[in-house]
């Protein structure tokens, strides 16, 4: 029987944990439906052009209108977050991302794929800061920025996934069949999550209606009942406060990490396929190669997490980035010969994403950490926007950064020092586990 939050009975204090653990893992599930959806045409980009005869200047402006919809997605999330509960603007991105790529298999023409890419986008913007910010809300002090890493993380998750579904099905079944697989198994999971999902603790005890059903859901979350008070009948303070006084420091630093950190992430999901394929490698081995890149995500994600607990995110991210960005530079002086290179590629993409790509999905934890509770959904959703600028700007220059190995890796390794820079800019850092830090249930 699968894990229902609404349906659960009241457990004792020793099955406390579990229930925490439940509703993350629920939660952390429709960011790899956003990893699965969102690496789905850059996966497909090989196939399509042969079958098609596009130009990739034609997959670029396709990319560049899913960002321009994630950008908007990203800021209507944290609004809808804020305003009428984090579950909803959960639900409704999934939703939408999963409608709109299952009916991506059915185009017929670029503007279909044109189309559906931004409604796509408009769901996938802000699914992976509204499960961060959710996700902080049902853990520890002790546990959190493990949790919140683990929940983002799950983006790579669903590349690794998307990336054996197409290894499997591109040299079988086409193109299209990536398209159905994926948007039915997110249309499935988000009937399921509309049923089992509960509303995040601190979004309810603002409202005086739902001081019962916060006061229910504390008590499976081991809190006291003392804590449904109905706190929020003062009005949410204005987006400005994020650009006042010390925490200006930390959205600017965020922001601008953000926007380095997601040029790199989706130039990889987007570009690295057709870099491969340029190359020579076969279908399925470019496929592989970006599986590689997430599995290494994956790993050095959970092991930041871990490295903040102890140490601190001040040190800690800085340092994996740092790190990417000589990895980056290895990679551009790799002689590119498929005969008795490719592994050492295979290799080289996985040691990228276990420090340049795991850094990002770390950042997550630090805007949760970061950004008051009354500001946290739209702060996050502020750097997402900024990460949004970033994305978009890779959708155009990877279309002639492809063409070039060391310029492809040169270019990600500049932004990697910039992304160090800006973490090292941010002021609100996680500190290590202990100094600083309560157990609280919303930070």
């Amino acid at each position: 029987m699968g894990f229902c939050a609404t349906e659960m009975p009241r457990r004792p204090a020793r099955g406390v944990w579990l229930y925490r653990l439940g509703v993350v893992m629920l939660i952390a599930l429709t960011v790899v439906l956003d990893g699965l959806d969102n690496q789905m045409l850059g996966l497909a980009a090989p196939a399509l052009l042969h079958e098609w005869g596009l130009e990739r200047s034609v997959l670029g402006g396709i990319f560049a209108l899913g960002f321009v919809g994630m950008a908007l997605g990203t800021l209507l999330a944290g609004q809808i977050g804020d305003q009428y509960g984090r579950r909803v603007a959960l639900l409704l991105g999934v939703a939408l991302f999963g409608a709109a790529t299952l009916a991506t298999g059915c185009a017929g023409a670029v503007w279909h794929l044109a189309l559906l890419k931004a409604l796509a986008g408009v769901g996938l913007g802000g699914v992976p800061g509204t499960a961060a910010a959710m996700i902080a809300e049902f853990t520890t002090a002790r546990w959190r920025s493990l949790a919140v890493t683990f929940g983002v993380v799950c983006v790579s998750i669903g590349g690794i996934l998307g990336g054996g579904m197409a290894a499997t099905l591109l040299p079988l079944l086409g193109w299209r069949w990536l398209f159905w697989a994926s948007g039915a198994l997110t249309m499935v999971v988000a009937l399921f999550l509309l049923r089992c999902l509960p509303e995040s603790p601190g979004f309810m005890a603002r409202d005086a209606n739902r001081r019962d059903e916060l006061a229910r859901l504390l008590r499976r979350l081991g809190e006291t009942s003392s804590a449904a008070a109905p706190r929020a009948a003062a009005a949410l303070p204005p987006l400005g406060e994020l650009l006042k006084g010390d925490l200006a420091r930390s959205t600017m630093g965020l922001s601008a990490a953000m926007l380095s950190g997601m040029f790199l992430i989706y130039l990889m999901f987007n570009w690295a396929p057709m870099l491969l394929s340029a190359q020579g490698f076969s279908l399925r081995e470019t496929s592989l190669g970006l599986t590689w890149f997430n599995m290494g995500g994956t790993a050095g994600a959970m092991l930041a997490a871990l490295a903040i607990m102890r140490v601190g995110s001040r040190l800690t991210l800085p340092l994996m980035a740092g790190l990417g960005a000589l990895v980056c530079a290895l990679l551009a002086s790799l002689p590119m010969l498929l005969t008795g290179h490719g592994a050492g590629v295979m290799v080289a993409l996985a040691l990228l994403g276990l420090t340049a790509s795991a850094a990002q999905s770390a950042m997550f934890a630090l805007g949760a950490h970061a950004f008051p509770l009354p500001l946290r959904a739209r702060g996050m959703g502020l750097m997402g926007a900024a990460g949004r600028i970033g994305a978009l700007a890779s959708a155009f220059a990877g279309s002639w950064l492809v063409v070039g190995w060391a310029g492809f890796f040169a270019t990600l390794g500049a932004l990697m020092v910039v992304n160090m820079a800006s973490f090292l800019a941010v002021r609100g850092h996680i500190p290590p586990l202990g100094r600083g830090r309560t157990e609280d249930l919303q930070g």
